[in-house]
């Protein structure tokens, strides 16, 4: 291999690594490591390498295949129509290399009758509104479905949370509409188009959310691609999304401006849209709507430009990625230099260390700019960011804008580099880099900047479950001072509960009450509420299920813990180092002497000793936890993904992905009602477990 070659293989590999770590945290977590402007251009370097090394390129390519946001705990829907993505283009003269090509692939004859008036070949130019996805297909009039993206050939069914979105009409209604009734669509009719929020809606959202001491959105696109997967429909509900129709997949109209008329009838909110017959005129639009978006109450990175032709779309076709007669003008992100004054270190909720800049304030998206983030001390590092320096910013969307470069040239004389501290800056402990973590991390859980979300952790369903306890009221008690550390919640009093704002009588017994309560529960609720570093639900259960008593646990040695099933090393070390610190043992026994439990009170069956299971779709009577708790509590182990080490799955309706690759692999399918017969017939403990008190909640799939 000549070095040039080298050169070239190792800068793909580079390269493709970190792309795909991208796209897997924007389409997974929601998470936009990189601009967008940023993630093409590398998505551009990939493609000339691979046209420069075919032997480089493989259908798992980012080049040959659509970002996916699946996940396991939907139902999966195939698309009719392939749901691609749209390619992007930065300037005017790949603009004009893609409309020459699109016009020259695409002549007149045999592509049926346009009318002249709408010129030889006019594009359709709509804004890019910065959301998600989605396709609605209604039957006979009827919302049936809706489906997110997907990987393109797949989505997620989100029927469910989709409807609590006013702008997505359960019923096409003729009367309604003011329609004639011919005019409804009959059998399946499928509509596309965009998921968003507006920016009042999101930023009063993540107000909510700051008072709750919930973790806030990165930007309304991330927060709307969070929300269409939520499990609960009730909290979907809360969170103020809106849609726009673009597209009819499946038409019978002649022109793309013809879909947009006919959906705003059927009473869709649709995008402007604005008509040019050239590349001068799409720029032109382009730039005018680009210097006025700000004005918006949405956010937009772009213009989308299409044919409008709908027989010449058909012609086109799509390559595996993108349909050939469509295009994304992107907007550049803006940009504005100014010196940095200092470095604020932020400690998260779950300990980790961020750096943030405070900057010499500057006008930047029309808004003043004086805080950016710096994500992590690996992109410090990257930056070789010093005091003084001069940076460059960028806002794209996000809370607090991104600083994306330096002016090296313009450091002032003898500037000190920015460096990671080596305490926590809240509580004063060493910081820690965990293994696989870029991250900074304080590991005191009693660190002020954590302390909320060890009580939320801790009153959580699956831990002490302690109702009525929410993130609200938890905040209230913090900063009125009647809480500090966890053994504080059993000794709050009446008096205590109704001080705290908005706090009736009522209330405050249900609260006091369920805090008793929660004295019942099992050894298992009480470790995993603990928070002991990587110790949850699972290997909390295992470690009472083995070892029976509190005492048996603090006093076992690392060798003992992690001989534990599922425990290992790794969270041995972790238990034994928690049951040998001062202060947290000191406060286990105070939980101890409040009366909290310290035995297993599970029941341990041997009917599925030794099986691997897995739950997918909804069960007729029984919801997630309670078929779990039955197949644990009789020695089997739930496991959330298929492979071959399943033993057997147990499928509800509407079971997806995981239930076809339980049949690919040959793998033992059981309904519920296998699962009682087998339960009864071995006289085992089968009296499902109830949701302790709480109502059920509408689930679309379990795990």
């Amino acid at each position: 291999m000549s070095d040039q070659k080298e050169t070239d293989f190792s800068r793909y590999f580079e390269l493709k690594k970190q792309l795909e770590e991208a796209s897997r945290l924007y389409y997974k977590d929601g998470v936009s490591p990189m601009s967008d402007q940023d993630f093409d251009f590398g998505l551009k370097e990939l493609e000339k390498l691979e046209k420069a090394y075919p032997e480089l390129r493989g259908q798992d390519s980012l080049t040959q295949r659509v970002g996916s946001d699946l996940v396991n705990d939907f139902a999966k829907v195939s698309h009719a129509v392939p749901m691609l993505s749209i390619a992007n283009v930065y300037s005017a003269e790949e603009m004009a290399e893609f409309v020459k090509a699109a016009e020259d692939a695409a002549p007149e004859s045999g592509l049926g009758p346009r009318a002249s008036s709408l010129g030889p070949h006019i594009w359709i130019c709509e804004r890019k509104i910065d959301g998600v996805s989605l396709a609605v297909i209604y039957e006979n009039g009827r919302l049936k479905q809706a489906v997110t993206r997907g990987d393109g050939a797949q989505g997620d069914d989100v029927t469910l949370n989709a409807l609590t979105i006013a702008d997505i009409p359960e019923t096409l209604d003729a009367k309604k509409l003011k329609i004639d009734p011919s005019e409804i669509p009959q059998g399946l009719f499928e509509v596309r188009g965009e998921v968003y929020m507006e920016r009042e809606a999101f930023e009063r959202l993540n107000e909510r959310f700051i008072l709750e001491g919930k973790k806030v959105f990165q930007n309304p696109r991330n927060t709307v691609s969070g929300s269409l997967k939520l499990k609960s429909v009730a909290e979907c509900k809360t969170r103020p999304m809106r849609f726009f129709a673009y597209h009819i997949p499946q038409s019978n109209n002649a022109t793309h401006e013809e879909n947009l008329l006919q959906l705003k009838k059927l009473g869709f909110h649709t995008n402007d849209y604005w008509k040019a017959d050239t590349v001068e005129e799409i720029m032109k639009i382009s730039e005018d709507i680009g210097a006025s978006r700000d004005s918006l109450p949405f956010e937009i990175d772009g213009m989308v430009v299409k044919l409008n032709d709908l027989a010449m779309q058909r012609s086109l076709g799509a390559t595996s990625k993108s349909p050939r007669w469509a295009i994304a003008y992107k907007f550049k992100a803006e940009r504005a230099y100014t010196p940095l004054l200092s470095v604020e270190f932020q400690v998260g909720r779950t300990g980790a260390v961020t750096p943030v800049a405070n900057l010499a304030p500057v006008r930047l998206a029309g808004t003043t700019v004086k805080r950016a983030t710096l994500h992590n001390f690996d992109e410090v590092a990257r930056l070789d960011l010093h005091f003084g320096d001069t940076v460059g910013v960028e806002k794209g969307g996000e809370i607090i804008p991104k600083i994306t470069d330096v002016k090296k040239e313009l450091r002032p004389a003898g500037a000190l580099p920015v460096t990671a501290p080596a305490n926590c800056p809240e509580c004063g402990e060493p910081l820690a880099h965990v293994d696989g973590e870029v991250i900074l991390r304080c590991e005191n859980l009693h660190c002020k900047a954590q302390v909320q979300c060890l009580f939320e952790h801790f009153v959580s369903r699956e831990a002490m479950n302690i109702e009525n306890l929410g993130p609200a009221l938890i905040a209230s008690l913090l900063e009125s001072g009647k809480i500090k550390r966890i053994p504080d919640l059993y000794r709050l009093t009446m008096d205590d509960l109704m001080s705290q704002e908005r706090m009736a009588k009522k209330s405050a017994q249900n609260v006091f009450d369920a805090i008793q309560k929660s004295k019942e529960r099992s050894l298992e609720n009480l470790l995993h509420g603990l928070g002991i570093r990587f110790v949850g639900r699972t290997s909390a259960r295992n470690l009472a299920k083995h070892f029976r008593t509190l005492e048996a646990i603090r006093t076992a040695t690392v060798e003992d813990l992690q001989n534990v099933n599922d425990v290992g090393e790794r969270i041995g070390k972790s238990v034994y180092d928690f049951f040998h610190t001062a202060l947290y043992t000191n406060e286990v026994d105070e939980l101890v002497a409040l009366g909290c439990p310290t035995e297993f009170k599970g029941n341990v069956g041997t009917l599925f000793q030794g099986q691997t299971v897995v739950i997918t779709g909804t069960l007729p009577s029984m919801d997630r936890d309670q078929a779990r708790k039955l197949i644990e509590e009789n020695g089997g182990k739930v496991s959330g993904s298929v492979s071959k080490k399943t033993s057997w799955v147990l499928a509800g309706e509407a079971a997806g992905s995981k239930l076809t690759k339980a049949n690919e692999l040959g793998i033992p399918v059981h309904d519920e009602a296998w699962l009682q017969e087998r339960l009864a017939e071995t006289g085992e403990p089968n009296e499902p477990v109830e949701p302790n008190g709480s109502e059920k909640t509408e689930q679309i799939s379990l795990f």
